[in-house]
């Protein structure tokens, strides 16, 4: 019993980590009959810019959403891009130097207890070395909780939140990022540029080649065969916007939802990121020909056609028919009078 609890609280972190990134954090964790509950980290993500040899102290609250009383034990880690979607890579090999890792850079209090439906402040301090390489630094601040007793049974609430830190250390900042690929896509996410009706998928690939994360936000303008822009829609307008770290890419999906569309089309993208402004820029075609529809209306066009000729074909054998019989009797009629 005990040993499928903990498989169920290491789930639990790990889904917290991967929806930490995107917006605030509850985390439902469960133990046999134990309705869902979680433990909440507020900020969901911090965001500073450092200074070398400058101390900072970051502010978190936690605050303990289960029925039971929770003991926490915190943890410090370094994370990467697992993929194109912005999940987090937690890096627990401790490979990075000293200059690079966050993990020597910040330092916590190490456990706590906290009551149920109780809130703690917990003060994170976070001291930039003097030799700290230069960009972005990337690490997450975990919190880990458990019952103070487990019973015979094995039966206990656990649960695991966290906290990301995106660090820009001041110096030789290199922004710049690429666009790696710009298309349309069909449902399963594969590059179409033919389509038969609405909604219009776009991927937007950008790769991050500088050493600091950057936020790439903008839209795509639509515009049909005459040059008329019949839509734009934006991409990565959330709040804030999500970032790209560097050596990765980020894959951005929007969708063009309109009721009708046919023919060719221009879409042009136009995105900015950084402090100066930089900006991406790429047009691609597509078209949109709803062939079904055309082919049913083609195929009513030649049933109608087929039926006028079968009912013209009539017509004219009935008139043909009435002008020999109206021949006849007047053949007949000129006999009888001779």
């Amino acid at each position: 019993m005990y040993i499928r609890l903990s498989r169920i609280a290491l789930t639990s972190a790990l889904l917290s980590l991967m929806a930490v990134i995107t917006g605030p954090l509850v985390v439902s964790v469960h133990a046999e009959d134990t309705a869902a509950q979680g433990v909440q980290i507020s900020p969901a993500k911090v965001e500073l810019n450092a200074t070398r040899g400058k101390t900072y102290i970051i502010n978190l609250k936690a605050l303990n959403v289960t029925s039971s009383d929770l003991n926490y034990s915190t943890s410090i880690a370094d994370f990467a891009s697992a993929n194109e979607t912005g999940t987090p890579r937690i890096i627990d090999d401790g490979n990075l130097p000293d200059t690079a890792s966050i993990k020597t850079w910040v330092s916590i209090e190490s456990g706590f207890t906290l009551g149920s439906h109780k809130e703690k402040n917990v003060d994170v301090t976070v001291t930039i070395p003097n030799n700290a390489e230069a960009g972005g630094h990337y690490g997450v601040v975990r919190f880990s909780g458990s019952t103070p007793n487990v019973d015979n049974t094995g039966v206990g609430v656990t649960a695991s939140a966290g906290t990301l830190l995106l660090i820009r250390v001041d110096g030789d900042i290199t922004e710049k990022a690429n666009l790696a690929s710009f298309f349309t896509s069909n449902n399963n996410g594969d590059q179409s540029s033919f389509f038969e009706t609405s909604p219009i998928n776009f991927a937007v690939r950008i790769q991050n080649v500088g050493n600091v994360h950057v936020k790439p936000t903008g839209n795509i303008e639509v515009k049909d065969i005459f040059g008329n822009v019949v839509s734009s829609v934006s991409v990565n307008d959330t709040i804030p916007p999500s970032s790209v770290l560097p050596n990765s890419i980020r894959r951005f999906d929007v969708k063009l939802d309109k009721s009708w569309m046919f023919g060719m089309y221009t879409a042009d993208l136009a995105m900015g990121y950084g402090t100066t402004g930089q900006a991406i820029t790429n047009t691609i075609t597509f078209w949109v020909i709803p062939y079904k529809i055309i082919l049913a209306a083609l195929l009513a066009i030649a049933t109608i056609m087929f039926i006028l000729k079968r009912m013209l074909k009539v017509y004219n054998r009935r008139i043909i028919e009435n002008h020999k019989n109206e021949n006849s009797k007047n053949k007949n009629n000129s006999h009888k009078k001779s």
